[in-house]
């Protein structure tokens, strides 16, 4: 019995099974990949990238590791929950579920001199809204279609709203809830269409859309991702309802011997909080840690313009924590007036912030320090960049 199967050898997936093998010699680890993964080294045509990835596994082997390069799904016979592989059954205390593939269905470069054309992105995903962005300064019309009613689920609901509405000023249009998409291409016009629901409720209270566009983007997990639990009954209506996994602060699914991490749990895929989370997952199942993932340091940004930056978590925010908002000076380079939002607990104490606007780096560096030294608001208000803002509470 292997005391951690790690499923997917995406970034934080090869990185937690070598400190594993360094770490915890003794311990019987695997590694089960399919091999796609070497996508997520860099460009997926370059030919370095993929032996680097193929040398990494070869590595691992090497070290002790268990590494098997198989398809597989998990099922839950009387002798309990297993991986099923096309050649091998693994036996698990414990399995990790690691950053998976999203097809892209994408055109080539777009060159800077294109006529402008109608987009639709379908997947409201970070690197989706940077391309929106991207598209719409040389002059192309995008549409952006999402399952959720707002943006970036499981990120504050008043900055992700602030960021929709910043969005929609440049010209982008956002179809949220959208529901049985179908798309046709029309291959004498060059163009497609789209139909789908749009709503939260019934069939017949849904509005039914039609778009005509020259461009779809469309990212959507692999098949073989989406029937790896399909076996277990605890996540059938979870996965039905949305696309990522809910887990506990211990990291842990529905079903208790299943980790996450990654973009397991919010549908987007950030490397460094990605590796934090699964590094917790290593510390609790093999160095026996008993506290909580700590989110405090852990910081995620979007490379807009301007940058949309969050560290921490307002999920543990409580009715004894205060909620400061706050505002940058207006500015000539932007029509976004930037605008801040932070949690302090009871001693002063920054927990959490989120930052849209054309300081967010700056500012993010400051409270990044000030979370991890203990600083309090009354301490750091004073510097820059809060000092010529607009402060409420």
């Amino acid at each position: 019995m292997y005391q951690l199967v790690i499923i997917g050898a995406s970034p934080e997936g090869l990185k937690t099974a070598r400190s594993c093998v360094e770490q915890y010699p003794s311990a019987r680890i695997a590694l089960v990949t399919h091999g796609w993964e070497e996508a997520f080294s860099g460009d997926r045509h370059n030919g370095l990238a993929a032996e680097s990835f193929w040398e990494n596994l070869r590595l691992l082997a090497a070290q002790g590791a268990d590494v098997v390069i198989e398809k597989g799904i998990f099922s839950q016979p009387s002798s309990g929950l297993v991986y099923q592989t096309e050649k091998r059954t693994l036996l698990g205390e414990n399995y990790l579920l690691t950053s998976v593939k999203n097809v892209l269905a994408v055109p080539g470069q777009i060159p800077d001199n294109a006529m402008p054309q109608r987009w639709a992105i379908v997947g409201a995903l970070p690197e989706n809204l940077v391309l929106a962005q991207e598209l719409t300064k040389r002059g192309h019309g995008v549409t952006i279609l999402s399952r959720n009613n707002h943006l970036l689920p499981g990120e504050d609901r008043e900055m992700t709203s602030l960021l929709q509405c910043y969005l929609a000023s440049l010209g982008i249009a956002f179809y949220c809830n959208y529901s049985n998409l179908v798309s046709h291409h029309d291959q004498c016009n060059q163009t497609y269409t789209l139909q789908f629901n749009q709503g939260n409720d019934t069939p017949q209270q849904c509005l039914q859309q039609c778009l005509e566009v020259d461009n779809l983007i469309h990212q959507w997990r692999s098949p073989e991702c989406q029937n790896l639990l399909a076996r277990l009954p605890e996540f059938n209506q979870a996965l039905k309802e949305s696309s990522y996994l809910s887990v506990n602060h211990h990291l842990q699914t529905a079903q208790g011997q299943i980790y996450a991490c990654g973009n397991w749990l919010k549908g987007y895929h950030a490397d460094a909080i990605a590796y934090r989370e699964a590094q917790y997952v290593v510390q609790r199942v093999l160095g026996k840690q008993t506290n909580p993932i700590d989110y405090s340091q852990m910081s995620f940004t979007i490379d807009l313009d301007p940058p949309w930056c969050r560290i921490g978590t307002f999920a543990n925010s409580d009715s004894h924590r205060q909620i400061i908002r706050g505002f940058e000076p207006y500015t000539d380079h932007c029509n976004l007036r930037g605008m801040y939002k932070l949690v302090i607990d009871r001693q002063d104490r920054i927990v959490s912030a989120h930052w849209f606007g054309q300081r967010a780096r700056e500012g993010m560096t400051l409270l990044q320090l000030a979370i991890a030294k203990g600083i309090t608001w009354t301490e750091l208000r004073s510097l820059p960049p809060w000092e010529d803002g607009q402060v409420s509470y």
